[in-house]
């Protein structure tokens, strides 16, 4: 599954963001002919209980569809909360505000519903990115969250587009 996300994101240009343990052990169908990508990306994934969700124009994430319904389940009510409050904090922090690339950040939340841990990484080199996240995210209380919700739940948060307003990050939520 991986070299077939792989080639596929190869062949469209279409940036691919997932949890390697989602696919390890997966298999793709074989894909062939002249297809739009969206049709080719279905396919790919057809069978395998994987579902691409929109993070941008050119990029996705994969989740399973079993934490779709978790999520679905619990109320997308506490991601947006979760959304708008580590979006506030980061924007608050000249060290943390989001920057001219694509981010992914993954937060484990505790029972209490304070943000434990954050770990954040640089999508464009997938490796943990140097800026303090968990320190600015430290203390942050977002209410209880519910007691089914998957962890880490994974953020993407978006670079800004060339000549889009200036604003501070657009924040793309949900769980891992």
């Amino acid at each position: 599954m991986a070299s077939a996300l792989d080639a596929y994101s190869a062949a469209t240009g279409l940036e691919v963001f997932y949890d390697g343990a989602l696919v390890a052990g997966q298999h793709s169908r074989a894909v062939h002919g002249v297809l739009a990508p969206n049709v080719a990306l279905r396919e790919l994934l057809a069978g395998t209980g994987l579902i691409a969700r929109s993070t941008g124009t050119r990029s996705f994430t994969l989740v399973s569809a079993a934490s779709i319904r978790v999520a679905g389940a619990i109320g997308q009510s506490y991601f947006a909360r979760l959304q708008k409050e580590v979006s506030r904090v980061l924007c608050s922090h000249a060290e943390t505000r989001p920057r001219d690339v694509d981010l992914l950040l993954k937060v484990w939340i505790a029972t209490s519903g304070l943000i434990e841990r954050a770990q954040l990484f640089d999508i464009s080199t997938s490796a943990p990115g140097s800026v303090d996240v968990a320190g600015a995210l430290r203390g942050l209380s977002l209410g209880a969250p519910p007691a089914d919700m998957p962890q880490p739940v994974t953020i993407a948060i978006l670079a800004q587009a060339p000549g889009e307003p200036a604003r501070c990050g657009r924040a793309v939520t949900g769980p891992r």
